[in-house]
């Protein structure tokens, strides 16, 4: 049974005026708080004691929202009720036929122009016969004229086993030639880029971008994958490195650089865990990507069913049979309810992480917490959150009580998770204060979600 992070729950609220008047009522309501939770006052051994920061006036601004997929779906199912919570952004497939669908959610579509050709067979590669190459994607561009599409050449070329069996060289070459017939066939304006690395490597892209300014080529959109379950941290690291060098580099301004998609994030260890998932969001969020996918794996027993790209699980968020949610689906739920809300929060530890807004759809603030491995990662961890101006929500409550309550998202992989568990829900008061709540047991792999109000 996973220890209830409750358990021994600490609040305590700081006058930021020290006025004996108002802060008499506030201390014997504390007081009374505190003896009915039964703090304890003793700490965990051995247990290092972790501070987020969370600023309720401090919004954030200029980000865009990582909800999105790989795949994952038909024409109806999942149906409509299970997508359309999670407010994707972003669709990353080959399934032309979906398009309608994909536009509906108010989802991008980037077409996987590499799914529609294959991987050596039954066409064989595209350096095999360029001019077929060609005519392939003429085909596919003039049967899609009227769609808005976000068009991805090549799927993975650093990965020869089992996407690119060429040179570099001669992955360029192909995406020479999609792109001239792309822009013949669409104009100058449709978006067309790449690489789509299976991992950030600066040396490739470097070499790409050279060759497409070398031969008057665009690159509208700039994209890699990140799916190294032990390296979350560094995600944001890497985006901005490539906006740095890349996108805002007077070097390379031609190519007309106009997003960065890390358009697969999530890898298989990680593709059930909620702390894990909500550490890839925080950080390509932070990075400020211009959208993410979720990639998809085999589901955990490998013989019992098809992969989660192709089995209608939404990429393993609910199951394949009925379309009921797991908790990783609770975590991307969670992420669209706070997004268009989000703001400022500061973790003094890299692996627990948060992301906090000003309401959800409730209109209650809310706070999605989680704690992901990365190195070696003690079971369990404690961390205090600082919640500053929670008197600027305007909440609905104006008696200057908020309730607190707080829920957990399982690490419990492809089970089901109905409705999330209620693991405290308390009132206190808030009048010109901080609150500091510390939750001494974080699960490992687990997250956590805190709604005020």
């Amino acid at each position: 049974m996973a220890l209830n992070p409750l358990n021994s729950l600490h609040l305590s609220i700081r006058q930021t005026q020290f006025q004996l008047k108002k802060l008499l009522p506030v201390l014997i309501g504390l007081l009374t708080l505190l003896t009915v939770l039964g703090i304890g006052q003793f700490q965990v051994l051995g247990q290092q004691q972790n501070t987020i920061t969370i600023d309720f006036a401090t919004q954030r601004t200029g980000i865009s929202s990582m909800s999105g997929f790989l795949y994952g779906k038909n024409a109806t199912q999942p149906p409509d009720n299970m997508i359309k919570p999670l407010q994707p952004k972003l669709w990353r497939t080959s399934q032309l036929d979906l398009y309608s669908r994909v536009i509906g959610f108010g989802a991008e579509f980037q077409l996987i122009l590499s799914d529609t050709w294959g991987y050596g067979r039954p066409r064989g590669w595209p350096y095999d016969n360029y001019t077929k190459w060609e005519d392939h994607v003429r085909q596919v561009a003039r049967r899609n004229k009227d769609k808005v599409i976000l068009w991805d050449v090549w799927n993975e070329p650093d990965l020869r086993d089992p996407f690119w069996k060429g040179t570099r060289e001669q992955f360029f070459e192909t995406y020479k030639r999609a792109y001239q017939v792309l822009r013949q066939e669409l104009g100058p304006n449709v978006m067309i880029g790449g690489p789509s690395l299976a991992k950030y490597d600066q040396n490739f892209i470097t070499a790409f971008l050279n060759y497409c300014k070398d031969n008057n080529l665009e690159v509208n959109f700039l994209s890699w994958h990140e799916l190294n379950d032990q390296d979350i941290t560094s995600i944001a690291g890497r985006i901005n490195n490539a906006r740095r060098s890349f996108q805002q580099n007077p070097n390379y301004q031609s190519l007309k650089i106009q997003k960065i998609y890390v358009n697969e994030i999530i890898g298989p260890t990680a593709q059930y865990r909620p702390a894990e998932i909500l550490g890839y969001l925080y950080y390509t969020e932070l990075g400020r990507a211009d959208g993410a996918a979720k990639a998809c794996w085999d589901p955990e027993n490998k013989g019992s069913g098809t992969n989660n790209c192709f089995n209608n699980s939404l990429d393993g968020l609910v199951t394949p049979d009925q379309s009921l949610p797991r908790a990783a689906w609770w975590v991307y739920k969670s992420y669209a309810d706070g997004f268009n809300s989000r703001v400022v929060s500061q973790p003094d530890n890299p692996k627990i992480v948060a992301l906090a807004s000003r309401a959800n759809g409730e209109q209650k603030a809310q706070i999605l917490l989680g704690y992901f491995e990365q190195a070696f990662s003690a079971p369990t961890a404690g961390v205090t959150l600082v919640l500053k101006n929670l008197q600027q929500l305007n909440l609905p409550n104006t008696s200057g009580n908020l309730t607190f309550r707080i829920q957990r998202i399982p690490n419990s992989g492809e089970q089901v998770v109905k409705e999330l568990v209620t693991l405290r829900q308390d009132n206190i008061p808030v009048n010109n204060q901080v609150v500091r709540l510390t939750i001494p047991n974080l699960q490992l792999h687990e997250a956590y979600l805190l709604s005020i109000g």
